[in-house]
């Protein structure tokens, strides 16, 4: 049997609280100061993003999208 997973561990809409789930193309990375640019994505000014997850072409419904420095052949 599959080893159980935490409710908000997981990307399924099935979820028991209001959370948007968005796909954005990372645009800047500065790991010195810890922050991430990314493009455009439909959220109100002041709202937080609480998690980021990689992109997977498998579970994720963007076939077009590619991950610099893997896909990068």
């Amino acid at each position: 049997a599959a080893e159980p997973k935490g409710v908000f561990s997981l990307r399924s809409p099935a979820r028991p609280n209001p959370v948007g789930l968005h796909v954005a193309k990372l645009v800047a990375l500065d790991i010195e100061a810890g922050r991430i640019e990314i493009d455009a994505i439909d959220l109100l000014d002041g709202t937080p993003v609480i998690d980021i997850k990689p992109y997977y072409a498998s579970v994720d419904a963007f076939p077009e999208a590619t991950i610099a420095g893997r896909d990068d052949k």
